[in-house]
């Protein structure tokens, strides 16, 4: 499979987590691309038969994309946590890395790092190894930070795999697991505010908060 058709596929199911699509302009976002660029792709990929258009311009994967999209995703997030546990590598040098490593196509040498590694359930970035099945739309109310309503108490369960976000996150303080309520969404520079058991603030720029995931506990 070409390189960059996984790109797109990784990046339309990134995209449409949470949601029932995507777009051309998210994914030229994402991959930093010209949006014509994009429109290319997607009808190629749409004539293999691995996404589909829906009303409202959605890009949505098919069975077979998402078939596909399963093993990318188990692949690149065993090697994030090999990098991250066996080599220690800088957080934010991790994606581009374990993306790089993912490439591999040895199914024998896949299964031994994963016993090896304990057969872990989660990436370092907190997003799911083994994904559910095409069928099962159940998101165990994880939704994007950025839609939560403000007083409600949040479990920060993942967020996208990119450098720019790891730094971001890193920087303000933020962690996986962490338990936070969202005390303000302040208007009109588009900042979420967070405050801890303890009280400490964190700010969360709204255009991130679109790409990390929080479960809702009250």
């Amino acid at each position: 499979m070409r390189k960059s058709v996984s790109n797109y596929l990784k990046t339309i199911y990134e995209a449409s987590y949470t949601q029932n699509g995507t777009n051309n302009k998210q994914i030229a976002t994402l991959l930093d691309v010209l949006p014509g660029s994009v429109t290319e792709a997607v009808s190629n990929l749409e004539k293999d038969g691995l996404v589909m258009r829906q009303k409202y311009h959605e890009i949505t994967l098919t069975a077979g994309g998402y078939r596909l999209v399963k093993d990318l995703m188990y692949r690149y997030r065993l090697c994030e946590v090999w990098l991250a546990n066996s080599i220690n590598l800088p957080m934010a040098l991790i994606p581009e890395q374990a993306w790089l490593m993912a490439a591999i196509d040895s199914q024998d040498l896949i299964m031994q790092l994963d016993q090896k590694l304990g057969q872990p359930e989660f990436s370092p970035f907190g997003g799911a190894l083994h994904l559910p099945e095409f069928d099962q739309t159940v998101k165990e109310n994880i939704q994007p930070l950025a839609q939560v309503t403000t007083g409600q108490t949040i479990e920060l369960v993942s967020y996208l795999e990119t450098a720019s976000t790891v730094k971001y996150l890193q920087h303000n303080g933020v962690k996986l697991q962490q338990q936070v309520k969202v005390v303000d969404h302040a208007q009109p520079i588009s900042v979420i505010t967070l405050a801890d058991m303890a009280n400490h603030e964190y700010m969360i720029d709204e255009t991130v908060a679109r790409y990390v995931y929080a479960r809702v506990l009250d």
